[in-house]
């Protein structure tokens, strides 16, 4: 870009909605009392399994209080979705900081990370119907 160019103009897009997201949620993890509200999880009610989900918001509570173990034993996808969330907050803040385009993994691994996403939740959810049996 020469000196006479204009910059472009930024506009705050779905990355940036989505570390704003990530951020507010580590902020919320951290500063919340999360773990103090009483929640029954429906499909567990319902069918005294857990449910893909049960344990996130502890794995994200525990990760935020710098407890990785604890995290890990909650829900592991939840640990690993909590902490890839909050450093992809601090990359696009790095990334927006110095006026860096946004990376496009193709359509290719875009799908290959969506199949891998199943995968891991499916993986999840087996974990917890085993390690939660009554």
């Amino acid at each position: 870009m020469t000196a006479g160019e204009a910059r472009p103009a930024r506009t705050f897009g779905h990355p940036e909605v989505f570390a704003t997201i990530f951020a507010l949620s580590f902020l919320a993890a951290r500063l919340l009392p999360l773990l103090g509200l009483h929640y029954d999880c429906p499909f567990k009610a319902l069918t005294g399994l857990p449910c893909a989900t049960c344990g996130m918001t502890r794995a994200f509570v525990y990760l935020a209080h710098g407890e990785p173990s604890a995290a890990l034993a909650a829900n592991p996808l939840g640990a690993v979705l909590a902490g890839g969330a909050w450093l992809l907050a601090a990359a696009d803040g790095v990334r927006l900081s110095l006026a860096l385009p946004l990376p496009d993994p193709g359509r290719r691994v875009a799908r290959a990370l969506a199949v891998g996403g199943l995968i891991a939740l499916l993986a999840n959810w087996a974990f917890l119907v085993v390690a939660h049996r009554p």
